[in-house]
């Protein structure tokens, strides 16, 4: 009953906040870019750090270190 009187995020936000929220899911896309640009910059100077199946490895090791093997 009470989530029937409150009010939605689309009533009560207005553009300015909506440009905000944009902005910011904008952003955050863009520094998750440039990572991926220095990543692949750094292997391609250095080379793969480790291969998929090693990754692999390395986390179920470290989830067994850290007990939580059941995630896997």
């Amino acid at each position: 009953m009470m989530n029937d009187l409150m009010p939605t995020i689309e009533e009560t936000a207005t553009p300015d906040i909506l440009a905000q929220i944009e902005h910011e899911e904008w952003q955050r896309g863009q520094e998750e870019r440039e990572r991926a640009e220095e990543w692949e910059a750094a292997e391609a100077e250095h080379g793969p750090l480790m291969t998929a199946a090693q990754w692999h490895q390395h986390c179920g090791d470290y989830n067994d270190y850290l007990g939580e093997a059941w995630k896997d």
